[in-house]
């Protein structure tokens, strides 16, 4: 048996007729019942109309005759005549209530009310409610007002003379009597014709119900009966009795489904033999394939075994597939059963784990295009001192995500062979700055070493500037690894707002400590105390002897050889121009170097120069446009950077000139305004620009936008007692001039200057 009736099928079909006709009666009740509402409501409202309009209609005749009636015998002063009249008027209509006469000065001649005396007359006429402001007006006026507890329909008219003139005013109240009994008999005679209307309609609903019940029973048996000997057939079927026949004779399409299902019947039975044959020699298909897929299984098993790669597979869910790379295993440990990725990335790295499941929900969410929820998943994993990259693949067709393909690399080789490749580009700078500038590399590692050990007790507003100015100069001089991580210090530093961790501070610490070994190996014994002279410098003190020169001017020369041409640290900030300018698609930069035979202290001016990379940097990113912006704004191509030092009236200067983009001087005063500083006049703007945390950037990148910076250039300036004035205009350049009182001259904001500075013959120590 399919399964035991809880309903019959005719039992259904009755109740469905049952309720329909049930249904189709109420419905005609109701809106009979409705229509006989309506008609009756719009009958009562016309005959209400009716009477109301016959009334107003008498009413207005009443008045009006009245009015004729009483102008000739109001001229005459017949006071008894009007009484009369008005009496007269009252008692032979038994629809007047009552009447009035107002004679112009607004004294009443009579009243006369039905079943009242003359006595029942206000003293005050005023006070039955008459409207003066409305009394002399011509015309019938008519009003509905409640006298004696009856309510009334009251007429007035003026009563006028032959030339217009006011005699006074007639008005008479007339009863609602035959209106209310004229509604009550129609009221009557609709609740009689809605009763009549609804017991007939509900005695015809009953008839009708019975004999559609009656009809209803027999067409379901008709029905009904052959749908049964169907059912008992298509049981018999189910159970395997393939012989199985009907034989109905409705003569409907009830016997064509008997017909129908005889013929199934039929080719069932035919469909069963040729399922079994067929069952038999794909049980022998299903076992060579089985063999066929258990020997593929062992052939991926094997490649799962043995490759270096970690292959994993998600379902859209997020959990893992039982298959995986064996080395999985043995990376990170077997993860549990039915577990999800994330799971079991919890407990290799949770910081991994995190960033992935909000990268993996992106992706399920698929309001973003699948590549860039892909591109925004962490490929970094660390685990057991161990790094790994992973990639991601998408499984499905088309738009269609069935999963996550992850394939986990070991990177920790590849990383510490570009760590020891970046350590050896870094030994090579060392190795050129050391033979090609020795005495500014030297005064470069003096000023780095003091700012690396001044970074412990350092506040945090110090850490950020011998950072950054550390950095800076590392990359200057081409040592990418220790101005890397002093970035990523930075990174660390922006993200907490804390000082530099003492991890950090050691990784710097223990960077620079191996930096400082190798170049000690490089240097010698002697290194520092060799003194680099050219051979220009050599022939031009033999011609100096030869021409007898002074000895003070000889000694001069000589002492010469311990400072270093300024030219030399220009070109170092050129090249790291040139180099920056490149890479930010600034195009190729044009830079003049203007240092004469100027020579300078390294130890003593190495900080500056150490700071003014910051100035340098800031003219490239912030002020250089690029080609397309330039050939718009009509420049050439080409842009350009000017490096001077010269000496001015006993003075040293300093300048750099770009013919960028100017200062946003804008900008610079919003930024100003939101770290509370003045920013009224350019001096006050000028004096933002080299205060701490002042930035016109939106965003910091490796390069610029933390306002560090130019701080770091102004406390190095005032350390040498130095002056900084800066030019620019829009679309026309900035320049940047650096000025520094010699010997002699005096100080300046209270510094002296340095007692190691001495000028002799174009020389400035």
């Amino acid at each position: 048996m399919l399964g035991e009736v809880r309903v019959s099928l005719r039992t259904k079909l009755v109740r469905t007729m049952l309720t329909l006709l049930l249904i189709v009666g109420s419905a005609t009740l109701v809106v009979v019942a409705t229509m006989s509402y309506l008609s009756s409501r719009a009958t009562l409202s016309t005959i209400e109309s009716h009477i109301r309009g016959n009334i107003h209609r008498k009413g207005s005749d009443l008045v009006a005759s009245q009015a004729l009636a009483l102008r000739d015998l109001v001229a005459d002063n017949a006071f008894g005549d009007v009484a009369r009249l008005v009496d007269r008027t009252v008692e032979k209509d038994e629809e007047v209530v009552y009447g009035l006469f107002l004679d112009a000065d607004l004294k009443p001649w009579r009243y006369a009310s039905r079943g009242a005396s003359e006595s029942r007359l206000p003293r005050d006429w005023k006070g039955m409610g008459i409207d003066v402001a409305h009394l002399r007006e011509s015309g019938i006026h008519s009003a509905t007002k409640t006298f004696q507890g009856l309510t009334v329909f009251e007429f007035a008219s003026p009563v006028l003379d032959d030339k217009g003139e006011f005699l006074g005013s007639v008005r008479y109240a007339l009863s609602d009597r035959l209106l209310q009994q004229a509604l009550a008999s129609a009221h009557a005679a609709s609740r009689r014709a809605l009763t009549t209307a609804v017991v007939l309609l509900l005695s015809l609903s009953i008839c009708t119900t019975l004999l559609g019940l009656f009809l209803a029973r027999r067409a379901a048996s008709r029905v009904t009966r052959p749908i049964s000997e169907l059912t008992k057939a298509a049981d018999a079927l189910a159970s395997g009795q393939r012989d199985v026949r009907v034989s109905i004779d409705s003569g409907d399409e009830i016997e064509l489904l008997g017909s129908t299902f005889n013929h199934m019947a039929s080719e069932l039975r035919q469909y069963y033999r040729q399922l079994e044959e067929m069952n038999r020699a794909l049980e022998e298909k299903v076992a060579e394939r089985t063999r066929e897929l258990a020997g593929r299984n062992r052939d991926m098993r094997l490649v799962l075994d043995n490759v270096e790669q970690g292959f994993l597979t998600l379902s859209p869910d997020g959990r893992l597939a039982h298959e995986r790379s064996a080395i999985v295993d043995r990376w990170f440990g077997p993860p549990d059963a039915n577990t999800t990725y994330t799971d079991f990335m919890a407990r290799v790295d949770p910081i991994y784990a995190e960033y992935f499941a909000l990268g993996y929900e992106a992706l399920l969410d698929n309001v973003l295009p699948r590549e860039l929820c892909l591109q925004q998943l962490p490929t970094g994993l660390q685990h057991d001192g161990k790094e790994f990259r992973c990639t991601y693949l998408p499984l499905g067709q088309d738009e269609q995500f069935d999963g996550l393909l992850i394939v986990i690399h070991d990177v920790t080789a590849d990383l510490l062979a570009a760590q020891h490749d970046a350590e050896r580009r870094e030994i090579l700078a060392m190795f050129e700055g050391l033979t090609t500038d020795r005495p500014g590399f030297l005064a470069f590692v003096d000023e780095s070493n003091e700012q690396v050990e001044g970074l412990e007790a350092a506040d945090l507003e110090t850490q950020k500037r011998l950072l950054h100015t550390l950095k800076g100069n590392c990359n200057l001089m081409g040592l990418g690894v220790l101005g890397g991580l002093c970035h990523k210090i930075e990174e660390d530093i922006g993200a907490t707002g804390d000082r530099i961790s003492q991890v950090g501070l050691a990784q710097v610490t223990h960077r620079w400590q191996e930096m400082t070994k190798t170049l000690g190996s490089f240097l010698g014994e002697h290194g520092r105390d060799v003194v680099e002279v050219p051979s220009r410098e050599l022939e031009r003190l033999d011609e100096e002897i030869r021409a007898e020169f002074l000895a003070t001017q000889l000694l001069d020369r000589i002492a010469s050889w311990r400072l270093e041409p300024a030219e030399r640290p220009l070109a170092r900030l050129a090249n790291h121009a040139r180099s920056l300018a490149s890479r930010l698609g600034k195009g190729d930069l044009l830079v003049v170097i203007e240092g004469g035979d100027l020579r300078l202290a390294p130890k003593s001016w190495a900080g500056l120069w150490s700071a003014l990379v910051h100035v340098v940097r800031n003219a490239v990113d912030h002020g250089i446009e690029s080609p397309s912006i330039r050939k718009d704004a009509g420049k050439p191509s080409r842009p350009r950077l000017r490096l001077s030092a010269q000496v001015v009236s006993r003075d040293l200067v300093i300048e750099f000139e770009d013919d960028g983009s100017g200062i946003d001087w804008g900008a610079l005063r919003k930024a100003a305004m939101r770290r509370g500083l003045p920013a009224d006049r350019e001096e006050d703007l000028v004096q933002a620009m080299f205060a701490d945390d002042v930035t016109t950037r939106s965003e910091v990148t490796t390069i610029s936008g933390r306002g560090i910076g130019l701080a770091a250039v102004r406390q190095e300036v005032e350390r040498l007692g130095g002056t900084i004035s800066v030019q620019s205009r829009t679309g026309g350049g900035s320049r940047f001039s650096f000025r520094f009182p010699l010997p002699g001259v005096g100080p300046r904001f209270g510094v002296e200057p340095p007692h190691d500075l001495v000028a002799a013959r174009g020389a400035v120590a």
